[in-house]
């Protein structure tokens, strides 16, 4: 498989317009990358069963969702497609997180693999990991406030546009009832939402 058509490449490419990468980096990357299949609806699986020590995943094609259980309660969290890394940021401390995420594909997807010990090792052998670590923090910081503001926004009909204006993208791809659990109102009224915001756009 020549460098053009490795199957890491929309990983390095996005990696590489956040922060130019050194050629040694880029091929480290691509011999340590893999590539991994979900159908949708299944589980991803547990970062630790893909590779011992953990692991991150982005996501090349498809959409993921993020939930946890809270007394038998299934909770969607957050919501995320291509060009994107989902899994835990590891606590530098000895916390434990409260609750465990778990991953679901909702469409066919595709996602590389990036262990632990690879990121570890970036981080130890390469300068430029330290201000790609900063802007990757820096994303997923913005995404989790994006998260913490639409949770506190009052009025579900406001909730929901908001999230149309956030995701334009993945507003029209994700099952109503994870849409639903996702806004923190009933499947009943994301379906009046909708209608309406639907019958409006048609005025």
């Amino acid at each position: 498989m020549t460098a053009a058509n490795h199957e890491g490449e929309p990983l390095i490419k996005f990696l590489n317009d956040l922060q130019p990468l050194s050629d040694e980096l880029i091929a480290r990357a691509r011999a340590e990358t893999f590539k991994i299949f979900v159908r949708k609806n299944n589980l991803l699986p547990a970062l630790n069963e893909v590779i011992g020590d953990g692991c991150l995943f982005f996501i090349v094609k498809g959409l993921v969702r993020g939930y946890i259980l809270d007394e038998g309660k299934d909770i969607t969290v957050w919501l995320t497609d291509e060009n994107h890394l989902i899994g835990s940021i590891r606590n530098p401390g000895t916390l434990k997180p409260t609750y465990e995420e778990q991953y679901q594909a909702l469409e066919e997807c595709e996602l590389l693999v990036l262990s632990y010990r690879f990121i570890d090792e970036v981080y130890d052998k390469f300068p430029e990991a330290g201000v790609l670590a900063r802007k990757l923090l820096a994303i997923q910081y913005h995404m989790s406030q994006e998260r913490s503001y639409l949770s506190r926004i009052p009025s579900a009909e406001a909730r929901y546009r908001q999230f149309k204006i956030a995701h334009p993208q993945i507003k029209s791809r994700v099952p109503i009832k994870f849409l639903a659990s996702y806004l923190g109102m009933r499947i009943e009224t994301l379906s009046r939402i909708r209608k309406k915001a639907k019958a409006d756009d048609a005025d």
